[in-house]
């Protein structure tokens, strides 16, 4: 059929106006309904129409008039339930979980029930459900699904409300669960949005997760979850705002909550829990944005934990990854930076990039940091090459030859092993690193192109350095 007059010149429909053509390809033309939606798929991807937030899996109604979703369906469950007054367990659990699982399916699905009010439907059923761990339960776990890359739909409402039941729920052991789903629902509030994020600290929410993490400290899967909700705090990821407040936040956690201390406490109290361990680690650098926190970690004994950790944990990549991640950033001290080269770092740091040297977040994070302990320091460069950090690094760039970040941060660890150190450069020039560095080039030119050329240029290697401007001469008119 023709519908190039419903969309003439659109790019997005609405689900009604999906629905609509699906209905009239099943009543008009006599299709089923996977003939009728593909038929509609085709003719709107034809007219250049996005259908990327409208759902397609909607289902006949029994007289064949409509097109019912599930989502739609249960939203329209909870509120009849929620008329009646206070409802049971039995009456909103299998509209809750049918809501929970069409709102994980997709963001078109999360979309479609925003349109039809399930955030407000959620909201309500919470506040007057709010001492019933089990309903409680539920609901968080729908209010998580539609929340997750949704978080437009927090209003200073559901603000409150999360900090309530954070307040009445972190110290109870009936519902561990409850303070697992409110610090999932807190993160996804504030992943891509720097509005939620603000709002939340200035509520105060920032205090009231490390209030949980201190409370319920035992609870592996509640610390986990707070960790996230916490480093959410720290991102600077909404490209609809110009500037963030991530810098602020960590600032507020180190010194306003004296974070990074309990993070290192708690990596000790779950020795052997590497998941664990791991989000702890990753809350530990989110915070290390100034000088000072760097050596407020190796005060709390931060090196032996990053030892520690390389030690007991070779064989666990993403654990590893974490280490070295907060090591280069630790490392931006350079007090630091002689602490941990005292401490042995080096080989500990080699070892693992030539285990894991297939991963690429060990990789990377591996060059990130030799790059930094090499920064300056001929002395710790000697150390480090000596140790084989720059054949783990050259083995790193020629293994994940089309990842531009180990490109650059190989370029650049190089290029710190090398300057102002004869002895270093002719050690990698003899394992071949000027092959490795005019591949990274002729793969990613412009993207690689100075820390490249920088890294031919200390290795004394025959590099084509453009001069941008060259004066001409003449006296500068005024």
């Amino acid at each position: 059929m023709d519908i190039s007059k419903k969309c003439k010149m659109a790019k997005v429909i609405s689900q009604d106006t999906f629905d609509g053509v699906v209905l009239e390809n099943v009543t008009e033309f006599d299709m089923s309904l996977e003939e009728a939606v593909a038929d509609a798929i085709r003719e709107f991807e034809s007219q250049g129409v996005l259908l990327g937030m409208v759902v397609k899996d909607g289902v006949l109604s029994d007289d064949r008039r409509s097109v019912i979703h599930s989502v739609v369906t249960s939203i329209e469950g909870l509120k009849s339930v929620a008329a009646g007054g206070t409802p049971t367990l039995e009456e909103v659990q299998e509209h809750l979980a049918t809501l929970a699982t069409q709102c994980s399916l997709s963001l078109s699905h999360r979309i479609l029930a925003n349109k039809n009010n399930a955030y407000d439907v959620l909201i309500k059923l919470l506040q007057t459900c709010k001492d019933n761990g089990a309903i409680l339960n539920a609901c968080l776990k729908t209010l998580v699904a539609l929340t997750e890359g949704n978080p437009d739909i927090l209003n200073s409402e559901g603000i409150q409300l999360l900090l309530q039941l954070l307040e009445e729920w972190r110290m109870r052991s009936d519902a561990l669960d409850v303070s697992e789903l409110l610090a999932q629902w807190c993160m996804w509030c504030c992943v891509k949005h720097e509005g939620n994020r603000q709002s939340l600290v200035a509520a105060g929410a920032m205090g009231s997760m490390v209030a949980l993490l201190q409370a319920q400290r035992s609870n592996s899967l509640v610390v986990r979850a707070a960790c996230r909700a916490i480093k959410a705090f720290t991102l600077d990821d909404d490209i609809r705002q110009e500037f963030g407040n991530a810098h602020e936040h960590a600032r507020l956690l180190a010194e306003g909550n004296q974070l990074i201390g309990l993070s290192l406490n708690l990596i000790n109290e779950f020795d052997g829990d590497s998941e664990t361990t791991s989000e702890l680690l990753g809350v530990v650098r989110k915070l290390c944005v100034r000088a000072e926190y760097c050596q407020e970690v190796v005060d709390h004994g931060g090196l032996k934990v990053i030892n520690d950790i390389l030690v007991s944990f070779p064989d666990h990549a993403e654990l590893n990854k974490q280490a070295m991640s907060l090591m280069k950033t630790v490392a931006g001290n350079d007090k630091v930076k002689d602490g941990a080269m005292k401490a042995g770092i080096a080989p500990l740091l080699v070892a693992a990039m030539n285990r894991h040297q297939n991963v690429r977040g060990v990789c990377e994070e591996g060059c990130g940091a030799v790059s930094m302990l090499a920064l300056r320091c001929p002395t710790h460069a000697k150390q480090l090459e000596e140790a084989g950090a720059g054949s783990a690094v050259l083995q790193a760039m020629k293994i994940h030859p089309k990842v531009v970040q180990i490109q650059k941060l190989g370029c650049m660890a190089i290029r710190n092993l090398a300057s102002r150190m004869p002895e270093n450069q002719a050690s990698l020039k003899a394992q071949g690193v000027e092959g490795a560095i005019q591949a990274a080039l002729e793969a990613h030119g412009e993207l690689v192109k100075d820390v490249a050329k920088a890294a031919l240029r200390d290795l004394d290697l025959p590099v084509e350095m453009v001069e941008q401007w060259r004066g001409t001469g003449h006296e500068i008119s005024r």
